[in-house]
Formats: structure tokens, C-alpha cells, sequence
């Protein structure tokens, strides 16, 4: 698992801002690139979803298997299949259709 979020538990402002993730110390990505390259499935919630379209031009995670955790949205769009039940029961899902649970 890798996840960007601040001390209070959240990735981005209140604003919807995410600068202060440009400032994260370190050499290069932090070991992102070859982490990315390793995994299938990219689980984040909605508001995170709809964050993306605005900062990239192009869904960035094409090649992967994609979750969006909504209250509202259902279905799947072009980019991700949204789900609405309980996180920890679906993550536990995926581990055991996975073998790993």
C-alpha cells in the first residue's frame, strides 16, 4: 500500500489543494515509480476520482484495476468501477478472490 495523506488524515486541503505533496522530501519519487509498477488495483474514494480529472490531463492509472468508493455514483464510467458497500468487507473481498486472505 502507498498513501499520500497529511497528519490530520486527509491528501488534499480544504480548498482541494494537493501543493504540499510537491514538497515532500526525499531523492526522486520515493520509490513510487517501481512501486507503481507492481500493482493491479488502485482503490480511492470519489472525491479523490473527481480530483484527478482535474489535475491530469489523461486518467492516470489506465493499466490498472480501478475502485472508486461512492455513496451516490454506481456502476462503472470508462476509468473505474465505483463501489457502495462497506470498505473493510470489500477489501477483504478482493484479498481472499486474490489469495491472500
Amino acid at each position: 500500500m502507498y498513501i499520500a495523506t497529511s497528519m490530520d488524515g486527509y491528501i488534499a486541503r480544504e480548498d482541494g489543494s494537493i501543493d504540499w505533496l510537491e514538497e515532500t522530501e526525499g531523492a526522486g519519487d520515493n520509490g513510487y515509480g517501481d512501486f507503481f509498477k507492481n500493482i493491479d488495483t488502485v482503490i480511492m474514494g470519489n472525491k479523490t476520482y473527481q480530483q484527478i480529472h482535474t489535475l491530469a490531463e489523461e486518467f492516470p492509472y489506465q493499466d490498472k484495476t480501478c475502485y472508486v468508493f461512492s455513496r451516490s455514483a454506481k456502476g462503472k464510467d470508462e476509468h473505474v468501477e465505483f463501489v457502495n458497500e462497506d470498505v473493510g468487507d470489500f477489501i477483504g473481498n478482493i484479498k481472499v478472490n486474490q489469495g491472500f486472505g
